[in-house]
């Protein structure tokens, strides 16, 4: 349990309550002490430092131990015991203090709590909290207290009545909601769901723990306490439990032998997050398969959530989350079709069909996913956005989703952003030395404006952060304005913008000149006001940094000029301009040569003599047959020079800049594309998809 509290209290004016309260008074269970008691609890803390991503306490560990949180910010995560993802449950900041009923209880912790920026927390041990219990009466008067408090709570929002086990008649699918791990740990059952209540059989249902690791399997319903007896319950699990669960296996394997047959170990190898991940494609998800409908049911919203929380749907969304983050996938779309839905990766920016899935899924499939964004899920009407924040073996992974309304119901699309997987560093991006020196040189420079250009999913935002890893130092001060912050990059100040309370990209910019920056990043130049601001800043001494949306490098002070920037600013101000585009990597396990033809060389504007060797796919097991392996950049980067400089002022056309910039020995795209093609990197049908060629 965590509870929220004032970091500290705050200064005010004389005879202000709030500035002379102790902070340690607004959690209720030292309400009642003094501003010194107060102090002689703050003496026994002891003080620990955690830098980002460290585990405070672990789920599962001994809970000896009360911790209040002086310093940063903490994530509380519960870890998905099918898959090992950790999904985030709340945030806790300064002033939060976390893991009180443990410390009464001495149960295991129920979930885990990582640091993410630098924390300091105190921490009251268990001998030393049972000294103060002996020492300030008044503690054990508060916990008395909170306990008949939430007890009450609980009394009058159900009410508790007996239950014989024996006379039930109950569906193995609501037993199923919970664990079996978890039914014999609390000795708790689920035995009835109807109207968003579900009837929770216990054997002890004053035991809150239990009430809140429920809430944690089954969210966003009722729970409607019951009592049983022990003997009861014992007798219950040791035969009736055991031949439904049996029957309720058997019956599913049935039903899925009679789509098409599965494997009899899928059952057990579902707690495996290998197997898991590798079942995902196999027959066993017809486990969920029911009839097929030819249109969109409606539902209410208990309805919908109600689906949502069913075992198989959580598992199967669990799946697929894992699954993406496994295939190396940049995006998932789950798409809904008039007799199916179809999920797709993206995979070195092409898509591809994982898994059809029946219609019967989809409702609970999608709101599924809207819960685990905290979208609404009674709204289908109009487009929403959302985060799902997971960590899969210690890797913290974000997933922007995005909803729409389409003829066949929902339409869901993540972006998948795995913190841990940014190649930071230009050499890791730009594989030709020459242009990777240019580029370094830009970089370098104390002051202008570098653009980077390119179309969406180009990889322009990861080329800026490898500049930003080139120049980051303890000795200048770095400040971003993105929409949304992609990546944690340490030591740089990132804000992210917020449109609709008017904090956009010019006005970040505005703030960023009274912060006394080095090296500025603009996320996107989308309009006048941001380009006019990025180009006053480059010509007041800071280097800036920007992305922009033109076809290549030369375009680009066409487009400038068209949001109406003065060329004689453009030219005074800019450093250069990268040009990029990603084209999918051969696989060099089993790429094939083979000797270009006349036709091909003069197309790429080549020599036929001496002979060209170029590559084509073939496909391995290592790429998964595709014959591609991950991607690579193409680029064009021009550098302002003198003769440029002349163009752009008198505003020359795109082919006169091109030419200049080409004197000046600049690569076009089709020059490094073909670079790429003699080394091996990539093939032709890459290239053209790519770039266009100019004749």
């Amino acid at each position: 349990m965590a509870t929220k509290t004032e970091a500290a209290p705050t200064s005010g004016g004389a005879g202000a309550k709030p500035a002379a309260q102790h902070f340690l008074q607004r959690i209720q269970l030292f309400s009642l002490l003094s501003g010194e008691e107060c102090d002689a609890i703050v003496r026994r803390l002891k003080r620990r430092d955690f830098p980002p991503n460290h585990y405070v306490v672990r789920e599962g560990a001994a809970g000896d131990s009360m911790y209040f949180i002086t310093a940063g910010k903490c994530e509380v995560r519960k870890k998905d015991t099918s898959t090992g993802i950790e999904f985030l449950l709340n945030e806790l900041g300064p002033g939060a203090c976390f893991g009180e009923m443990a410390l009464l209880t001495g149960q295991p912790r129920t979930a885990s709590v990582v640091s993410t920026e630098p924390t300091t927390v105190g921490i009251l041990k268990n001998d030393d909290f049972r000294e103060l219990l002996l020492q300030h009466p008044k503690i054990g008067v508060s916990l008395t207290t909170i306990l008949a408090e939430r007890l009450q709570q609980a009394s009058e929002q159900v009410g508790v009545e007996y239950m014989n086990l024996a006379r039930l008649q109950l569906d193995p699918r609501v037993l199923g909601l919970l664990p079996e791990q978890t039914i014999l740990h609390y000795k708790v059952l689920p035995v009835g769901f109807a109207n968003n209540r579900l009837t929770l059989a216990m054997v002890n249902p004053d035991n809150i723990l239990a009430l809140d690791d429920v809430r944690r399997f089954v969210k966003g319903v009722m729970i409607e306490p019951v009592v049983c007896t022990a003997d009861d319950f014992g007798k219950f699990m040791s035969g009736p439990y055991r031949t439904l669960m049996k029957k309720e296996e058997e019956k599913r394997a049935q039903a899925a032998k009679a789509d098409g047959g599965v494997d009899e170990a899928v059952a057990s190898a579902m707690t495996n997050t290998e197997a898991v991940l590798d079942t995902f494609q196999s027959d066993s998800l017809k486990d969920i398969d029911m009839e097929e409908v030819t249109e969109e049911p409606t539902a209410s919203a208990t309805e919908l959530r109600s689906s949502a929380e069913d075992a198989p749907v959580v598992r199967l969304a669990n799946a697929i989350l894992a699954l993406s983050v496994k295939r190396g996938a940049s995006d998932i779309h789950m798409e809904p079709r008039e007799k199916e839905m179809v999920v797709r990766f993206r995979i070195d920016g092409v898509l591809q069909v994982m898994q059809t899935l029946p219609k019967k899924v989809q409702m609970g499939l999608i709101s599924r996913m809207k819960i685990l964004a905290k979208l609404d899920i009674a709204e289908k009407r109009l487009p929403q956005d959302g985060r799902i924040s997971v960590r899969l073996e210690n890797r913290a992974i974000d997933f922007r989703v995005s909803t729409i309304p389409s003829k066949w119901g929902e339409k869901i699309c993540m972006r998948i952003l795995d913190k841990s997987n940014t190649m930071l560093g230009l050499d890791k991006l730009i594989t030709h030395p020459a242009t990777l020196e240019r580029v370094r040189e830009m970089a370098a420079q104390p002051y202008g404006i570098l653009y980077v250009t390119g179309p969406t999913g180009s990889g322009k935002t990861t080329t800026l952060y490898s500049a930003l890893a080139e120049v980051n130092d303890p000795d200048i001060n770095i400040s971003t304005a993105e929409d949304p912050i992609e990546y944690d990059l340490p030591g740089i100040n990132q804000v992210q913008t917020h449109k609709d309370i008017g904090l956009d990209f010019a006005r970040v910019l505005r703030a960023f000149l009274r912060q006394d920056p080095d090296v500025i990043l603009v996320g996107e130049t989308r309009d006048l006001e941001t380009a006019k601001i990025s180009v006053e800043a480059a010509l007041t001494g800071h280097l800036v940094l920007t992305t922009l949306h033109a076809n290549d490098a030369p375009g680009t002070f066409v487009r400038l000029d068209e949001m109406g920037i003065e060329p004689f600013l453009v030219s005074t101000s800019t450093i250069g301009i990268i040009a990029q585009r990603l084209a999918r990597r051969l696989c060099q396990q089993c790429k094939e040569p083979y000797p270009a033809d006349e036709m091909t060389l003069k197309y790429w504007g080549l020599p036929a003599d001496p002979p060209v060797t170029f590559y084509k796919p073939a496909g391995c097991s290592v790429c998964g047959g595709s014959g591609y392996k991950g991607r690579i950049g193409i680029y064009e980067v021009l550098r302002m020079t003198s003769p440029v400089r002349a163009q752009v002022i008198k505003r020359a056309n795109t082919d006169e800049i091109r030419e200049t910039a080409r004197a000046d020995g600049m690569l076009t795209l089709k020059d490094y594309g073909v670079l790429l093609l003699k080394e091996g990197l990539t093939s032709t049908d890459e290239v053209l998809q790519c770039v266009v060629v100019q004749e």
